[in-house]
């Protein structure tokens, strides 16, 4: 079979037959027999034994090239079993036919079998003998699909060769051939760097319909061309990198709204931002709400994102599958019984299959099972390599994971050994928020990002409250600047720990590497959030509202993002009397390799979860009684050996 090229969107291939031609070497021909045949050296692979696209990537199965994505090897465990499991049925169904055609109607009209009527409702299925035995026939007439190889290591071995992504012109081709009247797209934006993950002009490339004005009289429904517009949700994955309970997360909504619209440029009075949500599929945050949206609305529903956000994840905590729905079981049983009718009636086998479309860009749809085989899902970007239908809702919808665009190539500078460090793979608590003064840095990473303070008085202190997985350490910015030239060694614990994770080539005196990201400056007032205790306290009390003017201080705070990484918060207190006088507010350069993959938001502050929490139990200890020191015990040993009393 014909293997698509990485560089391009894959092209379908004109026939489903895929053969492997080696030495000759006769099969058994017992059929009779309980044990399954062995599989001969030489045998024809079709597309009822192997899918027309692996349903863990989208790639197109072909037996031509193992480096290749959706090469599918005969030897392989897997690959025998599914191929007796086909011989198997092939055999059933030729005995079933043949025992039709001697014995005719009369036995089958007095049958026990529950299945065995006309027609099966949903009443019938309320019993539980029933119920089971639909489920069961269900699943022996279900098409057996496997995985490719390459998925077959990223899931048992975790190696593997990530793809070329696509452009969002190719997601957009994808979108022009839906066969749906009714379409929306599910952007996924990862939480750990939101919102470096969103696509920007996603609205202008996918030509989607524009979001609702505030007007109550506005259109839900849009037309182009005769053909109803695509609508759009943003989905931000991994909310539980953020906080650590669900009502903290919700308090975030608000920012994480602004930060959107700030992000597409659109303005809060004009526009209604009611389409975005925060899951967690490790959590189980929100996730039944997004399942039933996705139920209700049908159609063609699209994955869109960059590479690792978690689409898969997505797809796999938020799938309506409907295991349990007595319309859909029913619905498949009838289904199935009729497939099988038509085969004993026209003698068909299961070789007969129709041909492909050679001008489509999606791939078929596959039949609606009751438990459909999901995309793999791994830390690995550019898992998906192509679109992956999975059809729901007895026909009335089917979910589309597409490979993810360009995300950025940060991990190609860090040796093999340090790439997993850094993905956020759980929420990080920092221990303390580091205190960076002037002629001082921080290095994360050993080197990898430097973030130096630019033209602050002598007196100044940010603080940074660092959740990223890579080490973090303040030190000098002269032996920082030494530390990522590769002049000097980063060592801060001796031994492996506090070595460097960039690759030596990087690192050097003429190596230009790293080079300037920019200057951010901390322009976002968070004073009302650091109030002293007394005062905050005072303020509520008395229903004062809060003067912000009476304060002798600013706080100003921004977050650095590190693409895909996480993020730094830095905060810095700034005296009321200066900044009335120079108008200046602290500012941060930023040193990365050729000066990409950071930017900054508005912050977050989730620091203030952390340092309150701790609070919280500190004041609890003192309460009980537990900030008491022990009375100390001395042992009888002790008494003993000095001759105290006792001895």
């Amino acid at each position: 079979m014909y293997a698509p090229p990485h560089n391009s969107p894959p092209v379908p291939v004109q026939h489903r037959k895929i053969l492997v031609e080696e030495t000759s070497v006769a099969p058994r021909e017992d059929t009779d027999s309980a044990i399954p045949p062995l599989p001969p050296t030489s045998i024809s692979l079709h597309a009822d034994t192997l899918p027309i696209s692996c349903p863990g990537c989208g790639a197109y199965a072909q037996t031509i090239d193992s480096n290749e994505p959706g090469f599918y090897s005969r030897t392989r465990k897997k690959a025998k079993q599914l191929w007796h499991k086909k011989q198997q049925a092939i055999v059933k169904e030729q005995r079933a036919i043949s025992s039709q055609d001697g014995e005719g109607t009369d036995d089958g009209a007095t049958g026990s079998d529950p299945l065995d009527k006309a027609e099966t409702t949903t009443q019938d299925l309320q019993d539980e003998s029933t119920f089971l035995a639909a489920t069961e026939y269900i699943q022996s007439t279900a098409q057996y699909t496997q995985i490719c190889d390459r998925c077959h290591d990223l899931l048992h071995h975790n190696k593997g060769v990530s793809i070329p992504s696509p452009s969002i012109d190719s997601i957009a081709a994808y979108l022009e051939e839906s066969p749906h009247r009714i379409n929306r797209v599910y952007h996924i934006i990862d939480a750990a760097d939101f919102p470096m993950s969103l696509i920007p002009n996603i609205y202008e490339a996918l030509d989607l319909q524009d979001q609702r004005s505030r007007n109550r009289r506005s259109k839900t429904e849009k037309y182009k061309y005769g053909k109803r517009m695509t609508t759009i949700n943003f989905v931000i994955t991994r909310a539980d990198l953020l906080a650590a309970t669900k009502d903290q997360v919700d308090s975030l909504m608000k920012r994480i709204r602004e930060i959107i619209l700030k992000k597409l440029d659109m303005s809060r009075e004009d526009v209604r931002l009611g389409n975005v949500h925060m899951i967690s599929a490790h959590r189980g945050w929100w996730t039944s709400q997004v399942k039933e949206e996705i139920r209700q609305h049908g159609g063609g529903v699209w994955i869109v994102g960059k590479a690792n956000v978690g689409k898969s994840s997505f797809i796999e905590s938020c799938f309506p599958k409907d295991s349990k729905n007595l319309d859909k079981i029913a619905q498949l049983l009838e289904s199935r019984k009729l497939e099988n009718s038509l085969k004993s009636s026209n003698n068909e086998t299961p070789e007969a299959t129709p041909f492909l479309d050679p001008d489509a860009l999606l791939p078929p749809a596959p039949r609606e099972e009751l438990y459909p085989t999901l995309p793999v899902v791994s830390s690995l970007p550019g898992t998906t390599v192509g679109p992956i239908r999975i059809p729901f809702g007895r026909g009335h919808g089917e979910m589309i994971d597409l490979p993810g665009l360009d995300r950025g190539t940060l991990q190609d500078f860090m040796l093999d050994e340090h790439k997993p460090d850094l993905i956020m793979t759980k929420r990080i608590n920092p221990s303390e928020q580091l205190s960076i003064r002037d002629r001082q840095s921080l290095l994360i990473g050993g080197g990898l990002i430097r973030i130096t303070p630019k033209d602050v008085p002598e007196d100044f202190t940010i603080l940074a409250a660092c959740f990223v997985p890579l080490e973090t350490h303040v030190t000098r910015t002269e032996k920082a600047i030494e530390i990522q030239s590769g002049v000097r060694k980063y060592n801060t614990g001796g031994g492996d720990r506090g070595n460097s994770v960039i690759k030596p080539e990087h690192l050097g005196e003429e190596a230009t590497t790293i080079r300037s990201a920019g200057t951010f400056t901390l322009s976002t007032d968070v004073t009302l959030n650091h109030l002293p205790s007394m005062i905050k306290k005072k303020w509520e009390d008395h229903g004062i509202r809060p003067n912000l003017d009476t304060l002798p201080y600013r706080v100003y705070s921004t977050d650095i993002l590190i693409e895909g990484c996480g993020w730094i918060e830095l905060t810095c207190q700034v005296r009321t009397r200066r900044y009335e006088a120079e108008h200046d507010l602290p500012r941060i350069e930023v040193f990365t390799p050729l000066g990409k993959h950071v930017a900054a938001r508005p912050p977050l502050e989730t620091w203030n979860f952390i340092r309150d929490k701790r609070k919280a139990e500190k004041r609890k200890r003192f309460t009980s009684g537990a900030h008491r020191p022990r009375r100390g015990n001395i042992s009888h040993k002790k008494r003993t050996l000095h001759g105290g009393k006792g001895a």
